[in-house]
Protein backbone atom coordinates (compact mmCIF):
# COMPACT_ATOMS: atom_id res chain seq x y z
CA UNK A 1 0.00 0.00 0.00
CA UNK A 2 1.01 3.57 -1.00
CA UNK A 3 1.25 6.41 1.26
CA UNK A 4 -1.53 7.99 -1.51
CA UNK A 5 -3.31 4.82 -0.39
CA UNK A 6 -3.21 5.08 2.98
CA UNK A 7 -4.38 8.24 3.27
CA UNK A 8 -7.43 6.93 1.00
CA UNK A 9 -8.10 4.45 3.37
CA UNK A 10 -8.03 6.28 6.38
CA UNK A 11 -10.02 8.90 4.96
CA UNK A 12 -12.61 6.37 4.46
CA UNK A 13 -12.69 4.39 7.95
CA UNK A 14 -11.56 6.98 10.72
CA UNK A 15 -14.98 8.41 12.54
CA UNK A 16 -16.84 6.36 9.72
CA UNK A 17 -20.24 7.30 8.91
CA UNK A 18 -22.15 5.89 5.40
CA UNK A 19 -25.11 6.57 4.09
CA UNK A 20 -27.34 3.39 4.81
CA UNK A 21 -26.95 -0.56 4.26
CA UNK A 22 -29.34 -1.99 2.28
CA UNK A 23 -28.51 -1.04 -1.16
CA UNK A 24 -27.30 -3.79 -3.68
CA UNK A 25 -26.37 -1.77 -6.31
CA UNK A 26 -23.85 1.42 -6.52
CA UNK A 27 -26.40 4.73 -6.88
CA UNK A 28 -26.25 5.54 -10.50
CA UNK A 29 -24.63 9.29 -9.82
CA UNK A 30 -22.32 9.00 -6.27
CA UNK A 31 -20.77 11.92 -4.54
CA UNK A 32 -17.17 11.85 -4.06
CA UNK A 33 -16.34 10.63 -0.35
CA UNK A 34 -19.72 9.21 0.10
CA UNK A 35 -19.77 5.54 1.74
CA UNK A 36 -21.90 2.60 2.13
CA UNK A 37 -22.34 -0.67 3.78
CA UNK A 38 -23.03 -3.24 1.02
CA UNK A 39 -25.92 -5.03 1.59
CA UNK A 40 -26.34 -9.09 0.87
CA UNK A 41 -26.91 -10.10 -2.48
CA UNK A 42 -24.57 -7.43 -4.24
CA UNK A 43 -24.27 -7.06 -7.83
CA UNK A 44 -22.53 -4.98 -10.47
CA UNK A 45 -19.51 -3.41 -8.91
CA UNK A 46 -20.69 -4.17 -5.75
CA UNK A 47 -20.61 -8.07 -6.35
CA UNK A 48 -18.47 -10.08 -3.85
CA UNK A 49 -18.39 -7.34 -1.37
CA UNK A 50 -21.25 -7.56 0.92
CA UNK A 51 -20.64 -6.07 4.45
CA UNK A 52 -17.86 -3.87 3.25
CA UNK A 53 -17.51 -0.81 3.75
CA UNK A 54 -17.82 1.13 -0.09
CA UNK A 55 -16.05 4.27 0.07
CA UNK A 56 -16.64 6.31 -3.86
CA UNK A 57 -13.27 7.96 -4.35
CA UNK A 58 -11.61 9.32 -6.98
CA UNK A 59 -13.71 8.32 -9.12
CA UNK A 60 -13.89 4.77 -8.14
CA UNK A 61 -15.25 2.29 -5.91
CA UNK A 62 -12.85 1.46 -3.25
CA UNK A 63 -13.84 -1.47 -0.91
CA UNK A 64 -12.62 -1.75 2.78
CA UNK A 65 -12.92 -5.12 4.97
CA UNK A 66 -14.12 -4.42 8.29
CA UNK A 67 -12.70 -6.24 11.45
CA UNK A 68 -14.29 -6.48 14.76
CA UNK A 69 -14.97 -3.73 16.93
CA UNK A 70 -15.35 -1.27 14.21
CA UNK A 71 -18.33 1.63 14.76
CA UNK A 72 -20.36 3.30 11.83
CA UNK A 73 -23.03 5.44 12.13
CA UNK A 74 -26.00 4.86 9.65
CA UNK A 75 -27.48 8.21 8.69
CA UNK A 76 -30.32 7.22 7.15
CA UNK A 77 -31.68 5.15 9.80
CA UNK A 78 -29.72 7.82 13.11
CA UNK A 79 -28.18 4.47 14.25
CA UNK A 80 -25.11 3.27 15.51
CA UNK A 81 -23.41 -0.52 14.50
CA UNK A 82 -20.82 -2.44 14.89
CA UNK A 83 -18.90 -5.25 13.29
CA UNK A 84 -18.79 -8.57 15.27
CA UNK A 85 -18.40 -11.74 14.42
CA UNK A 86 -18.88 -11.44 10.58
CA UNK A 87 -21.52 -9.30 10.49
CA UNK A 88 -23.38 -5.25 11.47
CA UNK A 89 -25.23 -5.30 14.62
CA UNK A 90 -26.83 -2.13 16.40
CA UNK A 91 -24.40 -0.56 18.75
CA UNK A 92 -27.61 0.64 21.06
CA UNK A 93 -30.99 -1.66 21.65
CA UNK A 94 -29.86 -5.03 20.39
CA UNK A 95 -26.21 -4.86 21.47
CA UNK A 96 -26.05 -6.87 24.89
CA UNK A 97 -23.50 -5.63 27.57
CA UNK A 98 -22.69 -8.49 29.11
CA UNK A 99 -21.04 -8.33 31.45
CA UNK A 100 -20.66 -4.80 32.82
CA UNK A 101 -18.07 -3.61 35.55
CA UNK A 102 -19.97 -0.18 36.42
CA UNK A 103 -23.43 1.61 35.11
CA UNK A 104 -24.38 4.51 35.24
CA UNK A 105 -27.66 6.05 34.53
CA UNK A 106 -27.69 9.79 34.81
CA UNK A 107 -25.26 9.11 37.97
CA UNK A 108 -21.91 8.04 38.29
CA UNK A 109 -21.20 4.75 39.54
CA UNK A 110 -18.41 3.98 41.49
CA UNK A 111 -16.84 0.10 43.23
CA UNK A 112 -19.43 0.56 46.03
CA UNK A 113 -22.58 1.22 43.79
CA UNK A 114 -21.69 -0.80 40.94
CA UNK A 115 -25.05 0.74 39.60
CA UNK A 116 -26.35 3.69 40.07
CA UNK A 117 -29.67 5.92 38.99
CA UNK A 118 -30.88 9.35 38.79
CA UNK A 119 -34.38 9.06 38.24
CA UNK A 120 -37.73 10.12 39.43
CA UNK A 121 -38.85 6.74 38.36
CA UNK A 122 -37.65 3.59 38.28
CA UNK A 123 -39.92 1.03 35.95
CA UNK A 124 -39.53 -3.17 36.63
CA UNK A 125 -42.17 -4.85 34.32
CA UNK A 126 -42.87 -8.30 33.62
CA UNK A 127 -41.20 -9.66 30.26
CA UNK A 128 -44.06 -8.95 27.63
CA UNK A 129 -41.08 -8.94 25.05
CA UNK A 130 -39.67 -12.00 24.72
CA UNK A 131 -42.08 -13.27 26.27
CA UNK A 132 -41.82 -14.39 29.40
CA UNK A 133 -43.61 -15.63 32.23
CA UNK A 134 -45.95 -12.81 33.05
CA UNK A 135 -44.52 -12.54 36.33
CA UNK A 136 -41.79 -10.49 37.87
CA UNK A 137 -39.65 -11.31 41.12
CA UNK A 138 -36.65 -8.94 42.10
CA UNK A 139 -34.09 -11.23 43.79
CA UNK A 140 -31.42 -9.94 47.08
CA UNK A 141 -29.22 -12.68 47.40
CA UNK A 142 -26.94 -12.68 50.57
CA UNK A 143 -24.04 -15.32 51.08
CA UNK A 144 -24.46 -16.53 55.08
CA UNK A 145 -27.08 -15.83 57.71
CA UNK A 146 -24.85 -13.44 59.71
CA UNK A 147 -24.91 -11.15 56.48
CA UNK A 148 -27.10 -8.81 55.23
CA UNK A 149 -30.17 -8.59 52.61
CA UNK A 150 -32.11 -5.54 52.39
CA UNK A 151 -33.74 -1.94 51.47
CA UNK A 152 -32.80 1.07 52.90
CA UNK A 153 -34.81 3.91 52.68
CA UNK A 154 -32.78 7.38 53.13
CA UNK A 155 -33.39 11.20 53.83
CA UNK A 156 -29.87 13.54 52.67
CA UNK A 157 -28.57 10.16 52.67
CA UNK A 158 -28.86 9.23 56.20
CA UNK A 159 -30.84 5.96 56.67
CA UNK A 160 -34.37 6.48 58.07
CA UNK A 161 -35.89 2.87 57.59
CA UNK A 162 -35.15 -0.75 56.36
CA UNK A 163 -36.51 -3.94 55.65
CA UNK A 164 -35.14 -7.75 54.67
CA UNK A 165 -32.86 -9.86 56.76
CA UNK A 166 -30.33 -8.16 58.84
CA UNK A 167 -28.01 -10.12 60.54
CA UNK A 168 -29.71 -13.64 60.41
CA UNK A 169 -32.56 -14.73 58.17
CA UNK A 170 -35.40 -13.45 60.45
CA UNK A 171 -37.39 -10.77 58.22
CA UNK A 172 -36.99 -7.12 59.97
CA UNK A 173 -38.92 -3.69 59.64
CA UNK A 174 -37.05 -1.31 61.63
CA UNK A 175 -36.39 2.49 61.91
CA UNK A 176 -34.36 5.08 62.64
CA UNK A 177 -34.53 9.00 63.50
CA UNK A 178 -30.67 9.87 62.82
CA UNK A 179 -29.30 7.46 60.61
CA UNK A 180 -27.34 5.79 63.70
CA UNK A 181 -29.51 4.31 66.43
CA UNK A 182 -32.16 1.66 65.26
CA UNK A 183 -35.27 0.61 66.64
CA UNK A 184 -36.57 -2.90 65.65
CA UNK A 185 -40.71 -2.35 64.67
CA UNK A 186 -41.21 -6.04 63.10
CA UNK A 187 -39.57 -9.34 63.13
CA UNK A 188 -41.13 -12.21 61.45
CA UNK A 189 -39.47 -15.53 62.80
CA UNK A 190 -38.28 -17.63 59.52
CA UNK A 191 -38.69 -20.67 60.66
CA UNK A 192 -42.53 -20.41 62.73
CA UNK A 193 -43.78 -17.17 60.86
CA UNK A 194 -44.49 -15.69 64.04
CA UNK A 195 -44.78 -12.14 64.02
CA UNK A 196 -43.38 -9.96 66.52
CA UNK A 197 -43.31 -6.33 67.43
CA UNK A 198 -40.34 -5.58 69.38
CA UNK A 199 -41.13 -1.76 70.16
CA UNK A 200 -45.20 -1.97 70.80
CA UNK A 201 -46.19 -2.19 74.13
CA UNK A 202 -48.43 -5.46 74.42
CA UNK A 203 -51.97 -4.73 75.17
CA UNK A 204 -51.43 -5.79 78.74
CA UNK A 205 -48.85 -5.59 80.54
CA UNK A 206 -46.67 -8.69 81.50
CA UNK A 207 -47.35 -10.72 84.75
CA UNK A 208 -44.75 -12.87 86.70
CA UNK A 209 -45.50 -16.26 86.83
CA UNK A 210 -42.91 -16.49 89.73
CA UNK A 211 -44.58 -16.27 92.86
CA UNK A 212 -42.22 -14.21 94.43
CA UNK A 213 -41.98 -12.43 91.59
CA UNK A 214 -38.00 -12.28 91.58
CA UNK A 215 -37.49 -10.11 94.28
CA UNK A 216 -36.09 -13.41 96.22
CA UNK A 217 -37.80 -12.02 99.33
CA UNK A 218 -40.19 -15.56 99.75
CA UNK A 219 -43.13 -16.72 98.07
CA UNK A 220 -45.88 -15.47 97.77
CA UNK A 221 -43.97 -11.91 96.78
CA UNK A 222 -44.36 -9.49 100.09
CA UNK A 223 -47.55 -7.58 100.08
CA UNK A 224 -45.76 -4.29 100.49
CA UNK A 225 -43.47 -1.93 98.89
CA UNK A 226 -40.25 -3.47 101.06
CA UNK A 227 -39.05 -7.13 101.61
CA UNK A 228 -37.95 -7.78 104.86
CA UNK A 229 -35.92 -10.71 104.36
CA UNK A 230 -34.16 -13.10 101.43
CA UNK A 231 -35.65 -16.38 100.62
CA UNK A 232 -33.38 -18.61 97.97
CA UNK A 233 -35.95 -19.22 95.21
CA UNK A 234 -37.12 -22.99 94.70
CA UNK A 235 -37.82 -22.52 90.74
CA UNK A 236 -33.98 -22.19 90.46
CA UNK A 237 -31.96 -25.35 90.85
CA UNK A 238 -28.17 -24.93 91.59
CA UNK A 239 -26.23 -27.75 89.33
CA UNK A 240 -22.35 -29.20 89.82
CA UNK A 241 -22.06 -27.80 93.46
CA UNK A 242 -22.91 -24.61 92.80
CA UNK A 243 -24.70 -22.49 95.88
CA UNK A 244 -27.06 -19.49 96.07
CA UNK A 245 -26.36 -16.53 98.55
CA UNK A 246 -28.33 -13.46 100.04
CA UNK A 247 -27.06 -10.60 97.76
CA UNK A 248 -27.18 -6.43 97.97
CA UNK A 249 -30.75 -5.29 98.56
CA UNK A 250 -32.28 -2.18 96.54
CA UNK A 251 -33.60 -0.08 99.42
CA UNK A 252 -36.86 1.62 99.39
CA UNK A 253 -36.55 5.14 100.62
CA UNK A 254 -32.48 5.12 100.05
CA UNK A 255 -30.46 7.65 100.64
CA UNK A 256 -28.42 7.67 97.98
CA UNK A 257 -31.52 9.16 95.99
CA UNK A 258 -32.45 11.75 98.86
CA UNK A 259 -34.11 9.32 101.08
CA UNK A 260 -33.44 8.25 104.97
CA UNK A 261 -33.35 4.24 104.31
CA UNK A 262 -29.79 3.65 104.17
CA UNK A 263 -27.45 3.97 100.91
CA UNK A 264 -27.50 1.27 97.96
CA UNK A 265 -25.01 -0.99 97.39
CA UNK A 266 -22.62 0.43 94.38
CA UNK A 267 -23.98 -2.78 92.21
CA UNK A 268 -27.40 -2.37 93.08
CA UNK A 269 -27.01 1.41 92.12
CA UNK A 270 -25.34 0.30 89.00
CA UNK A 271 -28.56 -1.59 88.15
CA UNK A 272 -30.82 0.96 89.26
CA UNK A 273 -29.25 3.50 86.49
CA UNK A 274 -30.46 1.01 83.78
CA UNK A 275 -33.53 0.47 85.05
CA UNK A 276 -34.79 3.83 85.70
CA UNK A 277 -34.78 7.50 84.26
CA UNK A 278 -32.88 10.22 85.68
CA UNK A 279 -35.04 12.79 85.16
CA UNK A 280 -37.06 12.07 88.74
CA UNK A 281 -34.72 10.87 91.12
CA UNK A 282 -38.22 9.75 93.40
CA UNK A 283 -38.09 7.17 90.56
CA UNK A 284 -34.66 5.79 91.97
CA UNK A 285 -35.57 6.69 95.40
CA UNK A 286 -38.76 5.11 95.85
CA UNK A 287 -39.40 1.11 94.49
CA UNK A 288 -40.50 -2.23 95.29
CA UNK A 289 -37.75 -3.45 97.41
CA UNK A 290 -36.15 -6.70 96.17
CA UNK A 291 -32.73 -8.69 96.38
CA UNK A 292 -29.96 -9.47 94.30
CA UNK A 293 -29.29 -13.52 94.01
CA UNK A 294 -25.54 -14.18 94.39
CA UNK A 295 -24.81 -16.93 92.56
CA UNK A 296 -21.28 -18.69 93.22
CA UNK A 297 -20.31 -21.96 90.80
CA UNK A 298 -19.29 -24.76 92.03
CA UNK A 299 -16.27 -27.16 90.99
CA UNK A 300 -18.26 -30.58 89.51
CA UNK A 301 -17.67 -31.11 85.22
CA UNK A 302 -21.35 -32.43 84.68
CA UNK A 303 -23.41 -30.93 81.42
CA UNK A 304 -19.81 -29.16 79.80
CA UNK A 305 -20.31 -26.91 77.01
CA UNK A 306 -17.11 -25.38 74.40
CA UNK A 307 -17.41 -21.61 73.82
CA UNK A 308 -14.07 -21.06 71.84
CA UNK A 309 -11.09 -22.39 73.66
CA UNK A 310 -13.08 -22.31 76.95
CA UNK A 311 -15.18 -24.84 78.81
CA UNK A 312 -17.74 -23.81 81.16
CA UNK A 313 -20.26 -26.14 83.07
CA UNK A 314 -23.99 -26.19 84.06
CA UNK A 315 -24.23 -24.11 87.23
CA UNK A 316 -28.07 -23.98 87.63
CA UNK A 317 -31.69 -24.01 85.95
CA UNK A 318 -34.89 -23.91 86.32
CA UNK A 319 -37.26 -26.31 87.85
CA UNK A 320 -38.49 -28.87 85.65
CA UNK A 321 -42.54 -27.42 85.66
CA UNK A 322 -45.01 -26.96 83.30
CA UNK A 323 -44.31 -23.82 80.97
CA UNK A 324 -46.52 -22.38 78.15
CA UNK A 325 -45.76 -22.99 74.31
CA UNK A 326 -44.80 -19.18 74.38
CA UNK A 327 -43.20 -17.26 76.85
CA UNK A 328 -40.55 -14.99 77.38
CA UNK A 329 -37.27 -15.32 80.29
CA UNK A 330 -35.98 -11.88 81.21
CA UNK A 331 -32.96 -11.11 83.58
CA UNK A 332 -30.68 -9.07 84.44
CA UNK A 333 -26.96 -10.31 85.10
CA UNK A 334 -23.65 -9.01 86.41
CA UNK A 335 -21.10 -11.37 86.62
CA UNK A 336 -18.45 -10.19 89.87
CA UNK A 337 -16.01 -13.24 89.09
CA UNK A 338 -14.79 -16.04 86.39
CA UNK A 339 -17.21 -16.25 83.13
CA UNK A 340 -20.55 -17.57 82.61
CA UNK A 341 -21.83 -18.62 79.38
CA UNK A 342 -25.61 -17.44 77.77
CA UNK A 343 -26.05 -20.76 75.17
CA UNK A 344 -27.91 -20.12 72.20
CA UNK A 345 -30.32 -23.10 71.43
CA UNK A 346 -32.45 -21.78 68.01
CA UNK A 347 -35.00 -24.79 69.60
CA UNK A 348 -35.39 -23.20 72.57
CA UNK A 349 -35.96 -19.88 71.47
CA UNK A 350 -34.40 -16.45 70.60
CA UNK A 351 -31.71 -15.10 72.43
CA UNK A 352 -30.89 -11.60 73.51
CA UNK A 353 -28.90 -9.29 75.43
CA UNK A 354 -29.32 -5.97 76.24
CA UNK A 355 -32.09 -6.17 73.25
CA UNK A 356 -29.87 -7.10 70.49
CA UNK A 357 -30.29 -10.76 69.01
CA UNK A 358 -27.62 -13.40 69.02
CA UNK A 359 -27.29 -16.53 67.38
CA UNK A 360 -24.42 -17.77 68.91
CA UNK A 361 -23.44 -18.42 72.58
CA UNK A 362 -22.35 -15.57 74.28
CA UNK A 363 -19.97 -15.47 77.32
CA UNK A 364 -19.95 -12.27 80.05
CA UNK A 365 -16.99 -11.28 82.35
CA UNK A 366 -16.78 -9.22 84.60
CA UNK A 367 -16.23 -5.85 82.26
CA UNK A 368 -19.33 -6.11 80.96
CA UNK A 369 -21.65 -5.00 83.67
CA UNK A 370 -24.98 -5.21 83.79
CA UNK A 371 -26.90 -6.97 81.18
CA UNK A 372 -30.12 -7.73 80.69
CA UNK A 373 -30.33 -11.18 79.12
CA UNK A 374 -34.10 -12.44 77.41
CA UNK A 375 -34.51 -15.42 76.29
CA UNK A 376 -38.49 -16.06 73.68
CA UNK A 377 -39.37 -19.21 73.01
CA UNK A 378 -42.23 -20.40 70.97
CA UNK A 379 -43.51 -23.84 70.53
CA UNK A 380 -45.77 -25.86 68.70
CA UNK A 381 -48.07 -27.79 71.27
CA UNK A 382 -48.40 -30.51 69.17
CA UNK A 383 -44.43 -30.87 69.18
CA UNK A 384 -43.85 -30.19 73.03
CA UNK A 385 -44.06 -32.10 75.99
CA UNK A 386 -45.22 -29.38 78.01
CA UNK A 387 -42.50 -28.84 80.40
CA UNK A 388 -38.48 -27.41 79.57
CA UNK A 389 -35.90 -27.08 82.61
CA UNK A 390 -33.26 -25.51 80.05
CA UNK A 391 -35.17 -21.96 79.54
CA UNK A 392 -32.66 -20.45 82.89
CA UNK A 393 -29.69 -22.76 82.28
CA UNK A 394 -26.19 -20.90 83.01
CA UNK A 395 -22.60 -22.30 82.22
CA UNK A 396 -19.80 -20.90 84.49
CA UNK A 397 -16.21 -21.27 84.91
CA UNK A 398 -15.89 -22.79 87.92
CA UNK A 399 -15.72 -20.32 91.00
CA UNK A 400 -16.90 -17.81 88.96
CA UNK A 401 -19.28 -15.47 90.92
CA UNK A 402 -22.56 -13.81 89.64
CA UNK A 403 -25.67 -11.67 90.42
CA UNK A 404 -28.81 -12.10 89.12
CA UNK A 405 -31.96 -9.64 89.26
CA UNK A 406 -35.63 -9.19 88.60
CA UNK A 407 -35.96 -12.72 86.80
CA UNK A 408 -39.62 -12.98 85.30
CA UNK A 409 -41.25 -15.71 83.31
CA UNK A 410 -44.36 -14.45 81.19
CA UNK A 411 -46.46 -15.98 78.98
CA UNK A 412 -46.13 -14.48 75.59
CA UNK A 413 -43.48 -12.22 74.03
CA UNK A 414 -43.04 -8.83 75.82
CA UNK A 415 -41.08 -6.00 73.66
CA UNK A 416 -37.15 -6.73 73.18
CA UNK A 417 -35.40 -3.72 72.39
CA UNK A 418 -31.72 -1.71 72.98
CA UNK A 419 -32.37 0.64 76.27
CA UNK A 420 -35.95 -1.23 76.90
CA UNK A 421 -34.85 -2.43 80.96
CA UNK A 422 -37.59 -4.40 82.75
CA UNK A 423 -37.46 -3.81 86.15
CA UNK A 424 -39.25 -6.13 88.72
CA UNK A 425 -42.41 -7.31 86.95
CA UNK A 426 -45.56 -7.95 89.85
CA UNK A 427 -46.79 -11.56 90.08
CA UNK A 428 -50.24 -12.10 90.62
CA UNK A 429 -49.86 -14.09 93.79
CA UNK A 430 -49.88 -10.25 96.08
CA UNK A 431 -53.12 -9.80 94.91
CA UNK A 432 -54.60 -13.17 95.15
Amino acid sequence: MTHNEALRALDAIVHLAVLDRDLTTPPSMPAEGERHIVAAGAIAAWSGHEGEVAAFQEGAWAFYAPHDGWLAWITAESKAVIFDSGSWVEFSGSMDVNPAALVGVNATADATNKLAVKSDAVLLSHDDVTPGTGSVQLKLNKNAASATASVLYQTGWSGRAEFGTTGDDDFHVKVSSNGATWREAIVINRGTGVVSLPGTPPVASPFNLLKDAGRFSGSPEPQSATSPSFTAPTYFKTVNGSSFAQGPKFIFNNSTYGGAAGALDADVDALIVRMKDASNASWRRYSVEFYLLEVTAGNGTGTAVTVGANTYYLCMENANGPVPTQMTINFHLRVKSGEVALIYNSDEGALFVDGVPYTSHQVRTGADGWQQVTRLTNRNPRQFVGYNNVLKRLYATPGSVFYIAAPFFTPGHVPISPNLFYGVVPSLEVWR
